[in-house]
This record gives structure tokens, sequence and C-alpha cells, in this order.
């Protein structure tokens, strides 16, 4: 009786079992998917097991591509995905495909591209595409809600609608959306030449569309463009322009006082809703703080604004604090935070209601005339100034009151207080390569940034370049299994490249050559760029997608290698490569900061200073006035100066060949 009764409850505990783990996801080193792995929804991770289900079945396919701190994400998963009417239709007409964006990029901007050809508009997450069971598109989507309303169709009645499509028809629809794509393909351009003027250009067109109000590169959602501004520094460099490095100061200046800054603890949000800098959609993304820490810290050294200075070190200290473990970074933080009733509330962590905030200082023994002054230059209010009556701060006045440190680092003990939000843990290469570059930028501010960023490259390639292979994503304690992308290879390579001008280790610049030729062996193909080597072939671009063209860095790489191995193949390869994007460039400039960034290092040549190993600890770069001079350690004790053409300088007296080096601007 005893072993029926044993049986009966370990039938029961694998049938629990598989009703809450009722997918194939549980596996998956994506903390998004990991999210869904207990939907009811039979979700496959992309896979030709899940391809070759649908073609043997003969089922559509529902992709579904987010991230985990995609907030709509969130919505459409509560919505739809963990409802067992929806998850009934797509388990019985469908393989549910999910994807998690930030593991695949060149999958999200593959099936981007041919939301933005249908939609004739901007596509976002979450991105929502019925194939064919031969994986030709036939409806495109971003969020859908669960029922129709609100000028929308609801997913139940689309579900319905496709699944109720015959083969033929199926056919039909996708024959017709080929079509659609083809007749909106965009041809390739033209090659022309690059203006001779482009840096002026470049200026120029950056003040037809700046904000001169409020600052910044666009309206509402307003995003950082950190790549923009340092763009505008190097342009300044050349040119001695005063409206680009205006642009620059004053950008950096607006956000770093904005609510897109987080003035209580550190560290910068993803974007505003608003053109004013105030209300920020709460997510924290490792790269957008890694390239703000990189615009910020090259501010600094230009102006030396303390501001700048004061920004890079908070910002610092709080993605370390936040996302740090075991000397890697985590991806980022989610714009949801859990209210005191245990629900989820954008940007409950970072909010403060006036009244509440007030009697807490109170208690604090802080004086009453100190709160008030404290509050109202934060902009806390007793109405708020962001959702009811909770604010968000920001600066309100030029002036710091008395006290405000000491009540920030209160203000930081109320917050903690409460949970911090969901942090997606995965490692990812490209973003650690980001941001351990930008920390070894900061070690111009204080030198102890580049020894943490020595621990962090060296635990990064240990974790993800195992056997010679290089990796993109995994989560602590499991091995990468999902190989490189173009990405990983071009933020890694100018990382070790930086690490190398700080440390002069050879091993750094040994890495950084290795894989900047390993770059074009896995993803130049037949004369055109790739962002993957795993089969799903999606051309690279100049186009920057949050954070810097994978591509355009790789092509400064490719120069500053060539120039200091004297490798024309490799400068050929890089002439060429812009030649085809030439039409873009010249008309957009300021669209593809890190495109004519490249086409500016070109022009103007990377310039290598040359000497033995003490001597080269000796100088300082940072003082030469010119945007692209590197070191390199020789056995020479003389300085040289040399380009991709020449050594066209050399003395024993660094200040000379400094001269000579400012002399061909």
């Amino acid at each position: 009786m005893k072993k029926i009764f044993f049986s009966y409850i370990v039938i029961f505990i694998l049938f629990t079992s598989n009703l809450i783990a009722s997918n194939h996801l549980e596996s998956s080193t994506s903390p998004y998917l990991l999210q869904h792995k207990n939907n009811p929804v039979d979700w496959y991770m992309w896979s030709d097991e899940a391809f070759k289900k649908a073609k043997d079945e003969h089922k559509l396919i529902f992709l579904s591509i987010g991230y985990s701190t995609c907030h709509w994400c969130h919505v459409m998963a509560e919505e739809s995905f963990e409802n067992k009417q929806i998850a009934t239709m797509l388990n019985k007409d469908f393989v549910s495909i999910k994807v998690d964006k930030e593991q695949y990029p060149h999958i999200d901007n593959y099936y981007q591209n041919i939301y933005r050809k249908i939609n004739h508009k901007s596509g976002g997450w979450p991105l929502t595409i019925i194939l064919n069971s031969d994986k030709k598109p036939l409806f495109s989507a971003t969020y859908i809600p669960r029922e129709k309303g609100y000028g929308s169709d609801g997913l139940i009645n689309i579900l319905d609608r496709f699944s109720s499509l015959n083969n033929h028809q199926r056919l039909h629809l996708a024959n017709k959306v080929k079509k659609y794509l083809a007749k909106n393909k965009i041809k390739k351009d033209k090659e022309i030449a690059i203006d001779k003027n482009l840096a002026l250009k470049t200026i120029n067109q950056y003040k037809s569309y700046y904000d001169y109000e409020n600052k910044g590169f666009s309206t509402a959602p307003k995003f950082p463009q950190a790549t923009n501004i340092i763009l505008l520094y190097k342009l300044y460099q050349i040119t001695n322009s005063k409206d680009a490095l205006k642009m620059a100061n004053d950008t950096l200046t607006a956000m770093a006082k904005g609510g897109i800054f987080d003035q209580i603890s550190g560290g910068f949000f993803r974007y505003t809703v608003d053109k004013e800098w105030q209300m920020p959609h709460f997510e924290k993304m490792l790269y957008t703080n890694a390239q703000l820490i990189e615009a910020y810290t090259l501010g600094y050294k230009i102006t030396k604004n303390i501001l700048f200075k004061q920004v890079v070190q908070k910002t610092i200290k709080e993605i370390d604090k936040r996302f740090m473990v075991n000397h890697l970074y985590k991806s980022a933080s989610n714009a949801d935070s859990k209210n005191f009733d245990l629900e989820n509330e954008e940007g409950f962590y970072f909010l403060f209601n006036y009244q509440d905030t007030y009697d807490y200082l109170q208690k604090q023994n802080i004086a009453k005339q100190d709160i008030e002054n404290s509050l109202n230059y934060l902009g806390i209010k007793e109405d708020g100034n962001f959702d009811g009556d909770l604010s968000n701060p920001h600066i309100t006045k030029n002036k710091a009151p008395k006290g405000l440190k000491h009540i920030i680092n209160l203000l930081s003990k109320l917050k903690e207080k409460r949970e911090y939000p969901f942090i997606d843990f995965k490692i990812n290469t490209a973003w650690n390569a980001l941001y351990i570059k930008a920390k070894f930028d900061a070690s111009y501010i204080d030198k102890k940034y580049g020894k943490e960023a020595i621990i962090s490259l060296d635990k990064l390639l240990k974790k993800m370049y195992i056997n010679g292979v290089l990796y993109h994503q995994t989560i602590a304690d499991i091995k990468p299994t999902q190989k490189a992308l173009l990405e990983d290879y071009a933020f890694l390579s100018n990382c070790l490249f930086n690490a190398y001008q700080v440390t002069l280790n050879k091993k750094y610049f040994k890495l950084f050559v290795k894989f900047t030729q390993e770059s074009i062996t896995k993803f130049y193909k037949n004369g055109r760029w790739v962002e993957s080597n795993d089969g799903f072939l999606t051309d690279a671009t100049l186009s920057s997608r949050g954070y810097a063209s994978a591509l355009g860095v790789n092509l400064i790489n490719l120069l500053k290698y060539s120039a200091i191995e004297a490798d024309s193949k490799k400068s050929f390869l890089v002439r060429k490569t812009l030649d085809n994007f030439s039409n873009q460039i010249n008309n957009f400039p300021s669209y593809y900061p890190s495109a004519t960034l490249a086409q500016l290092l070109f022009k103007y040549n990377p310039i290598f200073i040359k000497s033995n190993y003490k001597n080269m600890k000796q100088i300082d770069v940072d003082r030469i006035n010119y945007p692209f001079v590197y070191k390199y350690v020789i056995s020479e004790d003389i300085f040289l100066a040399c380009n991709l053409n020449s050594c066209f300088s050399y003395s024993k007296n660094f200040l000379k060949v400094k001269k000579d080096i400012e002399n061909i601007k």
C-alpha cells in the first residue's frame, strides 16, 4: 500500500513539474528566455529543432523577440503569454520561438528591418513576427494587447485569423509580402567622393538639428547618443570649432543635471520620454553608461569641467556596485521595481514623494530650511514632477545648497529600503568590453580605474576566450557556447588597444592584433561585412543601435593596426569599405558617427609615438593637441612619430616631436 501511495506521489510530482516547466527554455543561458520558462506557451529557443517541427507539422511560426528589462515585453507576457487561452491557440497551431535580442542582435536587426519596411516606421520590443513554416514572413507588429481595443487588433483575433489560413492562402500571403519587401529594398548607392571638408560639414549638420533650448540631438524620446558627443569633441580637436565644443559641453551638462542621470545614486537611465531630459524610462544599460563614461572623460580631458569628473566617478561607483560580479558586469537593470504592495511599478525605486521624504529627513535631524532648500534644488515637489505626487530628482539651480551631499547620502539610504529592480545577469562580451574600455579611459581621472579595468579584462578573457575561441554571452558558472559576433570582436579589440595604451603590456597588443585580423576572416564574406558567423548572415551596418556601430569601430581598429604594422592591405580594405558607404557618410555624416570618425581617422592618420618602455611611461599623449595619437614601445631611446606612410619626426626631446605632430593638422 505504501509503495502504491509513493508511486502516486512520484507521478503527481512528475506531472506538476511538467506543468511548471512546460516548454523548452529551461536550459537557456538567456535571462530573458528564463523569465518565460514557466509560461504555458510551448516556447522553443531559436533552433533547428523548432524550424524542423514547423516544417514537419506544417505549422506557422510565432516569433517573439524581446529582452529581460523591457517594460512592454513584461506587459505582453503577463497579458498574453501567461494566459491559458492564448497558450492553447499557440500550442495547437503554431511553433512558438522566443529570441533574446541581446543574445542574437543580428536576428533582431533582420526582423526589425522587415518590420520597418512593412509598417513604414521604426520598430521596438517586443517584436512579434508570424512566419510560414519555410520562414517567410506573413505579419509583423510590436506590442499587441490580448484583446482588441484602443485602435489595435488583439492577439486572440490575430492568432485566430492566421490559424484559419490554409496552405494555399499562407503561400499567397507569403509571396505577397516577399514582393512588397523586394519592391522596398534599398538600392545600393553609387560610390562618390567623400567631401574634403567632411569635418566642417558634419559640424554644420549637427547644428541643423541640435536642440539649442534643451540640448541634445532629438526631440522626444531623447537618447544620450554618446557617440555623437565623442565625435563632436574629436571634430573640435581637428577644427577648433567652438560650435562643436559648445554642443558637446552643453549636452553633457544638461544630461548631468537632468532626470536622465540618477542624481542620488549615479548612473544614467536609457532615455527620457520628454525633450527636457527630465522624465526617464528607468532602465540602466551597461552599454549606455559605458559610452557616457567615455564621453564625460573625454569632455573632462578637454575642458577640465569638474562636473564631468564627478559624473564619471559617481557613475562608475554605482555601476560597479549594482552590476559587478567577480569583476565582470551584468547587462542591464529593469525599469520596473516592486512597490510596497509588491506590484511592479515603473521607476518606483528611483522616485520620491515630497512629504514622505521631508518627514524622513526631519527624523534624521536635518534643519527645516536645509530640507526645503535641498528638495527644491533637486526638483522634488509637493505636487510631483513625474507621476502623480512622485518626483524624479534633477538639478534646478546652479548653486548647491548647504549640506546637500549629506542629504543625498540620506536619500540614498531611503532608497535602499526599497527593492532594487531586476538585473539581467548575463555576461555579454561586447558590453563588458565597452565598459572596461571606458574604465581604462577614466584612468585619466583616477589611476585606480585602470588597475580595476586590468583585473576585469583578464577575467573577461578567461571567461569568454576559451581554447582560442571567443564567445558572445553566457550566465555565471555556465560555460559559454554561443560564438562571438562582430560586435564582440570590434569592442574587445578596441578595449585591448586601450589596455595597451594604459599598461604598455605587449600581451594586450598581441591580442588586439589577433582579434582584428580574425575579424576579417570571420566576418568579411564575399566583399561584404556580416554581423555573425553562425549561418544567419546579416549585413553589418554603420548605424548606431543604442551603442556604437560595430562595423565602424572595427574599421577604426583596422586603421590603427595598419598604421602600426605598416599593412597597406588592411588600410585598403578600410578604404574599400568606406567607399561602399560613401553616399551615406557624405550625405549624413552625423547619422553615422563611428563611420565618420573612421573616415576622419583615415584622412588625418593615426600617429604612433614610439620609444623605449621607460620613455613611453613618462609621456602623456593627452597633452598633444591632436585627436589620433597613440603609444607604441620599441627598443630605441629616441622619440619617433610615425603614421601609415612614414616616421616623420624623431628627437630625444618629446616636446619637439609633440610640436611636429600638432603642426600637421
